[in-house]
């Protein structure tokens, strides 16, 4: 094994395992407040980080592969590349926030001075989500091991920080507090890694023009991720307005179980991007083809695995984990379990259009999520409350992920990547099965 492949897997396995903390500890964390605070309270604090999250995009003006592939592609640069894309998201970031500060201070959907003061706190946090930008340094070079222990240490702590507040019976306001200084952390936990393996965070070397240059590429994946983030939260935003707190609490625990395991794909892609790069940069076209076919099958696998194990077990864990108050979340878990079968291959695909730089498909593939997402909503919540909430999600994100680059020749190779590996179960995997069990038949 090639010393590259050999911190390749390394990577990953950093990756994942930070993943698997952080859902193990989400999960917890979840599980107590979702019983403590019950589907009223619990609708109420996931309606607020569903508020928060659509405005996410703004911190991040689509930079993040980007900068990944800027730093590869030219090394010298990195502390500009760095110092320009941290400012304009730091700009991004300030005009999210007062955005939710505006919803705060006219209490648009909120009907309490705890709820006005959550989303106020959140939306402050926003602002240092901003740093989260240094992850790319590290992606980069493919060095997952220092963000992983940093963000392992930070989410534990603040794990343990939940499940005290929630042992000693603390308010809404201090849990909504507390996952507001969970995100400040973060942000401050990237300046210090980065500091030390790098060098300090030097802001003033940011160049405007370049950092211009990065928002004309990125502004397809800023509406895109603006399009992602209205299909992925804008459903519990709508049933807070059209049901009400107790049925997006209910819809939130079975997202909860459901997006849980969206992990595993954005590790082994984020890992195996700079290989793909560099694949493509070569003209290594065979071998690039068949990395992505191998990676999209590995995904489609796992995704369609894990859907039918939750689907059979749904009644049964929801039932031991969250109490008979949330037997309406299992509908929707066996429903919304299903998303991720596109979600895992949307995964690469993301990181597809920026190697082809067809950017702009992000943008028309995410945003015709996020229409038919609102539309379905509007049509199907007020019937079916969450369960119709859950069959919108599905549909949008097959769309959005799948059918969306059927529609143009530039996108269809890699709606061919998906098609095949979505042929799988029905062709039993042919394509690799052994030659001379192939030779036979």
């Amino acid at each position: 094994m090639s010393p590259f492949i050999k911190k390749i897997f390394a990577n990953t396995s950093w990756l994942l395992s930070e993943k698997v903390v952080s859902m193990s500890a989400n999960l917890l964390v979840s599980l107590a407040l979702a019983r403590t605070l019950g589907p009223e309270g619990y609708g109420q604090l996931s309606y607020l980080l569903a508020v928060v999250a659509l405005i996410a995009p703004l911190a991040a003006l689509g930079l993040n592969a980007i900068v990944t592939r800027e730093i590869v592609n030219d090394p010298d640069s990195e502390q500009k590349i760095i110092a320009s894309a941290t400012v304009f998201r730091l700009v991004g970031a300030f005009v999210g926030t007062f955005l939710c500060w505006g919803l705060a201070y006219f209490s648009v959907g909120l009907d309490s001075l705890p709820a006005q003061l959550g989303l106020a706190f959140l939306a402050f946090a926003n602002l240092f989500y901003a740093f989260n930008v240094l992850e790319y340094w590290f992606q980069a070079k493919v060095a997952a091991k220092k963000v992983a222990r940093m963000r392992m240490c930070v989410i534990s702590a603040f794990a343990l920080m939940k499940l005290f507040a929630v042992y000693f019976q603390a308010s809404f306001i201090v849990i909504v507090a507390i996952f507001a200084a969970e995100v400040i952390c973060l942000g401050i936990g990237f300046i210090i890694i980065y500091r030390y393996y790098a060098s300090p965070l030097k802001l003033w070397l940011f160049d405007f023009s370049y950092g211009l240059s990065l928002i004309k590429q990125s502004y397809w994946l800023i509406f895109s991720g603006i399009a992602a983030v209205i299909y992925l939260k804008v459903d519990q935003v709508m049933l807070e307005h059209y049901v009400g707190s107790a049925a997006v609490g209910e819809y939130a625990v079975a997202a909860r179980l459901s997006e849980v395991w969206y992990f595993f794909a954005d590790a082994v892609v984020i890992s195996l991007f700079p290989a793909l790069l560099l694949a493509k940069k070569k003209a290594d076209l065979t071998n690039y083809k068949k990395k992505l076919q191998s990676i999209s099958d590995l995904l489609f696998v796992c995704a369609l695995l894990l859907a039918l194990v939750v689907y059979w077990l749904a009644e049964s864990v929801i039932e031991v984990l969250f109490g008979e108050a949330y037997l309406g979340s299992v509908v929707i878990l066996q429903l919304h379990i299903w998303a991720g079968l596109f979600v895992f291959m949307r995964a690469l695909v993301s990181k597809w259009l920026l190697s082809e730089n067809l950017l702009k498909f992000s943008l028309v593939s995410h945003g015709l999520g996020a229409v038919i997402n609102v539309l379905l909503n509007m049509w199907l919540i007020p019937i079916y409350g969450g369960v119709g909430a859950a069959f919108a999600t599905v549909i949008s994100y097959f769309v959005a992920s799948y059918l969306a680059f059927l529609i143009s020749p530039k996108t269809r190779d890699i709606a061919k990547v998906m098609s095949l590996s979505l042929s799988l179960p029905f062709t039993l995997g042919f394509r690799y099965w052994p030659k001379r069990v192939k030779s036979k038949i």
